[in-house]
């Protein structure tokens, strides 16, 4: 609903049974339409899963307040500072979005789960993988419908004498994320395919 660009975002079949499902029509009533504002509001009376969806709900239902006092109130949206969420790393997972990945081998592509989920694109740009750097990309949730993009690294080559448990921090990104996750790599690396060898 960012800058109320309201084409973007995805559209659901009414009864819209959560905030998200009504983010597209709620957005249209921002604009104006007060059919859509009507349609939309419903929505808000539903329990939030999150914490993204508690912030819009909050805001949203504090603009239903006003506009039900005054409807022909121009409402004006603006950021706010920080995030709605506290930004938390609380596992990684593997393309199958298992939280718990095993047998992991040099290059394999591990998932940051969490609220860290909800970050804007390039603010995360690093992970501690134990006692090495890895660089953090995004790309399209294949798991996840509630986010456009994911943010994930490539398992670093297991040094020579360090545990197969890797722990698993944040290093560098625009915001502190709490949290850390961990991950076992395959005990005999040897039987790993080459890094970036098709499995």
């Amino acid at each position: 609903m960012k800058d109320l660009n309201c084409e973007s975002v995805p559209g659901f079949s009414e009864p819209f049974n959560t905030v998200e499902e009504a983010a597209r029509t709620l957005c249209f009533g921002l604009k104006g339409d007060q059919a859509a504002w009507e349609a939309g509001v419903p929505a808000l009376s539903t329990s939030p899963p999150d914490c993204w969806s508690e912030a819009a709900q909050q805001i949203l239902s504090n603009i239903a307040a006003v506009r039900i006092q005054k409807p022909d109130a121009i409402i004006e949206l603006a950021p706010r500072p920080g995030t709605a969420c506290v930004p938390k790393l609380k596992a990684v997972q593997d393309d199958a979005g298992d939280s718990q990945p095993f047998q992991v081998c040099a290059g394999d592509v591990l998932i940051l789960d969490g609220s860290v989920t909800g970050l804007p694109a390039g603010t995360v740009r690093s992970v501690n993988v134990g006692t090495t750097t890895a660089l953090v990309s995004q790309r399209q949730s294949f798991t996840d419908t509630n986010f456009p993009f994911e943010f994930y690294f490539l398992a670093p080559p297991l040094a020579e004498g360090q545990p197969t448990t890797a722990e698993v921090s944040i290093a560098d990104a625009d915001w502190q994320v709490q949290g850390s996750a961990s991950f076992e790599y395959a005990a005999d690396q040897s039987t790993c395919p080459a890094p970036g060898a098709a499995p």
